[in-house]
C-alpha cells in the first residue's frame, strides 16, 4: 500500500504529520512525502521527494509548474491514497486527481491561516473558494478537520458527509510528561510559534506592556519563534527588536528543545487571530501550563474557560492584560489550571488518539 504525503513545508511536516508517516511504515505501507525540500536529517523508511511549491505565491506560472511536477511525483509513485496538508497541497493534488476515482484523496485542512480571517475579503479568496468548491463537488475528497469552524466554512464550499474531525496533530504523552512550574524569580510568560501579526503577538507585548507597575517587575514575557517572511502576515526581524525590552520582553528566536521552554514557563500565551488546533498550546497543556489564548477558530477548543485558563477576543489586549494579570497574581490558580489543562490534554489530545483516528480514515476511504 503506498501512501504519498503533499506539504508545501518540510518542517510542518516533520513537527505535525511525520508521527503517522512513522507509523504508515510500520504498518506495511510505502510512504512517500512531496514538499519543497528535504529534510535536514535522514528519516528510515520514508522515500522524500523535492518539488517546487511556494505556499506563499498565488501566481499563475509558478502555481501551474508545481501543478507540472506534481503529477509527474504521482505518475512515479502511483499511490493509493494522496494525504494532502495545508490548503495550498489540498488545491494542487485535488486539481490533478479531479477525476481520477482510484487514488483516495484524503485533505487535511490544518486551519485556514491568513486568506481566511473575517475581514480579508478579496477576488483571490473568491478564487479560491470557487476552486475548492468546484473540487468538491466533481472530485468528492474526503477530509480530516481539526475544529467545527473550518468544517463550517468548507460545507459552505460543497463539502456535505466525507469528513471527520480529528482534534490536532496531537503530542505524546511520553515525551511531554506534567512537570510542576520552577521557582523562578519572576513569572514566566511564555509563547511560542512563528511571529506573525496573525499569532496576536502584537496584542501579547501591548497586554504586557500596560501591565501596572508593581506587577511589571515581577513578569518576564519570553517569545520563541523564527520570523516567517513568506507569510504576508509577517513581522520583521527590525519590527519585532523594537519593541524588546530588557529583562522584559525577550525574544529567543526559534528553539529546537520546546519541552524545556515550556518547562520553564509559569503561564501560556497564544492570542492568534485563527488555528486549526495550535500543537504549541497542546504542548503547554501536555506539560501542565495554564493557557491563555482567544476565542478564534482552534484556540477556543484548547481552554475551558475558567477551568485550564481563559479566552479573550481577537485583538483585545486590554482583556488580554486583564486576564494574564489574574494568573500573574494568584499562583495556585496558576497551578489548579495547569493540572486541568493536563487532564483536558489526556482525555482529547494525546498522539495515540490523533493516528488511531487518521488510519481509520486511510481504512474507511480504502474501502469506497
Amino acid at each position: 500500500m503506498r501512501l504519498l504525503f503533499v506539504v508545501n513545508d518540510i518542517d510542518f511536516f516533520i513537527s505535525h504529520r511525520l508521527p503517522i508517516a512513522e507509523f504508515a511504515c510500520k504498518n506495511n505501507f510505502e510512504v512517500f512525502v512531496a514538499s519543497n525540500s528535504f529534510p535536514k536529517a535522514k528519516i528510515k523508511g520514508i522515500t522524500f521527494i523535492k518539488f517546487d511549491i511556494n505556499r506563499s505565491s498565488i501566481g499563475l506560472w509558478s502555481n501551474l509548474n508545481s501543478l507540472i511536477q506534481l503529477k509527474k511525483i504521482v505518475k512515479s509513485v502511483s499511490p493509493h491514497i494522496v494525504h494532502s496538508v495545508t490548503l495550498k497541497s489540498i488545491v494542487l493534488s485535488n486539481l490533478f486527481l479531479i477525476f481520477n476515482r482510484k487514488i483516495k484523496k484524503v485533505n487535511a485542512v490544518s486551519g485556514l491561516g491568513f486568506l481566511f480571517t473575517s475581514e480579508r475579503k478579496s477576488v483571490v479568496v473568491a478564487i479560491i473558494k470557487g476552486l475548492i468548491y468546484l473540487l468538491n463537488k466533481i472530485g468528492n475528497p474526503y477530509y480530516i478537520f481539526q475544529n467545527r469552524n473550518d468544517l463550517l466554512e468548507f460545507k459552505n464550499l460543497g463539502v456535505i458527509e466525507n469528513y471527520s474531525i480529528i482534534k490536532g496533530s496531537g503530542v505524546n504523552h511520553k515525551e511531554f510528561k506534567y512537570v510542576l512550574p520552577k521557582t523562578n524569580e519572576k513569572v514566566n510568560i511564555t509563547f511560542t510559534g512563528r511571529i506573525l501579526k496573525d499569532k496576536g503577538i502584537l496584542e501579547l507585548i501591548k497586554a504586557i506592556e500596560i501591565l501596572p507597575k508593581e506587577i511589571k517587575s515581577k513578569v518576564v514575557l519570553n517569545i520563541y519563534g523564527k520570523i516567517d517572511l513568506d507569510n504576508p502576515g509577517n513581522i520583521t526581524e527590525t519590527e519585532l527588536k523594537k519593541l524588546l525590552k530588557p529583562n522584559f520582553i525577550i525574544w529567543h528566536g526559534n528553539s529546537n528543545d520546546i519541552k524545556t521552554v515550556l518547562t520553564l514557563s509559569d503561564i501560556y500565551c497564544l492570542p492568534s487571530y485563527r488555528e486549526g488546533l495550535p500543537k504549541s498550546t497542546i504542548e503547554a497543556m501536555a506539560i501542565g501550563r495554564p493557557i491563555v489564548t482567544t476565542n478564534a477558530p482552534g484556540c477556543n477548543d484548547t481552554v475551558l474557560e475558567g477551568i485550564n485558563g481563559f479566552k479573550v477576543n481577537v485583538k483585545d489586549h486590554k482583556l488580554l492584560s486583564l486576564k494574564l494579570q489574574i494568573l500573574i497574581k494568584d499562583k495556585s490558580l496558576r497551578l489548579k489550571m495547569g493540572k486541568k489543562s493536563r487532564e483536558i490534554f489526556e482525555e482529547n489530545f494525546t498522539l495515540d488518539k490523533v493516528v488511531e483516528k487518521t488510519f481509520k480514515v486511510y481504512e474507511l476511504v480504502l474501502q469506497d
